[in-house]
């Protein structure tokens, strides 16, 4: 296989100045060129290659989706680049992520398998016919039912956490290495973005197949590709909160379930469940999953936005608070549009309420940059002083841009991921003030 003229100089305008694959950022961005050259080089198959190379590889994805790609050796140059995002160490629990424009931390692996569903539904796939598989939807046993049903399996069990942490990156401009945040469960915050992700853009493929370079620059807006008409990734808690019901997804992994009961070393735990237990793991699953990742926002930890050290000695928040005190900045004027424009609003802020104001932190506990998609977590400590109150022991809320001499943005005013608009985000505001944890 070899990499025509077009391809070489996308791949140079991923990699710049880098010399070596374990170079390369874990972006989004750094994989467009690479689909394109695939593309360019009319590489058949390639969410079933990106399987081969490390993608989703469980009984069910590979019961459902068949055999991947064979993998020559030598592997071609262009599909080691591929390999590297994908899993670029064999020991790291935190491989094939990708940072997305919009800060949110993508699972490659259940996109790919939803895509790939998608792909094979728009060239006339009928799906499973063998029992218990023929009662799986393909698009959400490949992307969420399997790693959800078996984490509230283990939770069950061993009264782990089933969903979360969400994690770090270690620069999110050059971002090689990712952490979680807290202990491991099967559907961490970056699956669970990886697989809402498979479902819709599996959706959208099947009614209408295009480039997956294409697909990417449009859902994922790299260089400024958003697309009037499609979806978009800061939008796709709402987008699947609209595609999927609650009842929906509960009745999915009740099928998966059931497969589970036939597979190792699930089949073994399940012995212990009966139907009625089984139905009741599948409810708290769907609920808790819609809860979690399509009622509330996307939150945005003080590790993604750069954040300086808490000066002195930080005292804890005790609930319950007397108030909650909301406030539009003047500084910055608008809401930002972007994560790397966030980031440096955020800094921003803090660096002149520490070293302009002498506050010990920044002056608000959230941030709310643009509506109701997502909050970026300042605080979870006492901020000590907002503006000209005491704030001590209170929650400082804002919102970005004052709005005096214009209306705010059309996506402002947008509804939310749950179809809250701006002046009814609190819903998940208990979730958000005492679940995060960095």
């Amino acid at each position: 296989m070899h990499c025509s003229a077009a391809a070489v100089l996308l791949l140079l305008a991923v990699l710049s100045a880098r010399t070596q694959a374990a170079l390369l950022p874990h972006h989004i961005s750094s994989l467009i060129p690479i689909l394109q050259s695939l593309e360019v080089d009319d590489t058949p198959d390639i969410p079933s290659l990106v399987r081969a190379l490390g993608g989703c590889g469980t009984p069910v994805c590979h019961t459902l989706l068949g055999d991947p790609t064979p993998t020559p050796k030598p592997i071609p140059e262009l599909w080691k680049l591929l390999a590297h995002l994908l899993h670029p160490n064999a020991t790291a629990a935190e491989h094939g992520l990708a940072l997305a424009p919009d800060g949110s931390t993508v699972a490659l692996a259940p996109l790919f398998a939803g895509i790939e569903v998608g792909l094979k539904r728009a060239a006339g796939w009928p799906g499973p016919i063998d029992q218990p598989y023929a009662a799986l939807d393909p698009l959400y046993a490949v992307t969420i039912t399997e790693a959800l049903g078996t984490s509230f399996l283990m939770a069950q069990v061993n009264g782990t956490a089933a969903l979360g942490p969400d994690g770090c990156w270690d620069d999110v401009d050059n971002p090689q290495s990712f952490t979680l945040l807290g202990p491991p469960s099967l559907v961490p915050d970056a699956v669970a973005n990886g697989a809402m992700d498979g479902v819709l853009l599996g959706t959208r493929l099947a009614e209408e197949p295009i480039p997956l370079s294409i697909l990417f620059r449009r859902y994922y807006g790299v260089e400024n590709g958003i697309t009037s008409g499609w979806p978009h990734s800061s939008r796709r808690r709402r987008d699947f909160g609209a595609l999927t019901a609650v009842g929906k997804l509960e009745e999915e992994v009740v099928a998966m379930l059931r497969v589970l009961r036939g597979l190792s070393p699930t089949r073994e735990i399940m012995e212990e469940f009966g139907e009625e237990e089984e139905a009741d793991i599948a409810h708290r699953a769907a609920r808790e999953f819609m809860e979690v990742y399509v009622e509330c926002p996307a939150i945005i930890p003080r590790c993604m936005w750069g954040a300086r050290p808490y000066r002195g000695t930080p005292r804890p928040l005790s609930p319950p608070l007397g108030s909650i005190y909301i406030h539009h900045t003047f500084v910055p004027s608008a809401p930002c549009r972007s994560f790397a424009a966030c980031a440096r609003d955020m800094r921003s802020m803090q660096l002149f309420h520490q070293d302009t104001r002498g506050w010990d932190d920044i002056g608000y506990s959230e941030d709310w940059p643009h509506g109701c998609w997502s909050v970026w977590v300042l605080q979870r400590l006492d901020p000590g002083l907002h503006g000209w109150w005491s704030n001590g022991g209170q929650w400082g809320t804002s919102a970005d841009g004052h709005h005096i001499n214009s209306i705010p943005m059309i996506p402002v005013m947008e509804p939310g991921p749950s179809g809250h608009q701006p002046n009814e985000c609190r819903p998940c505001g208990p979730q958000v003030v005492w679940t995060t944890t960095q």
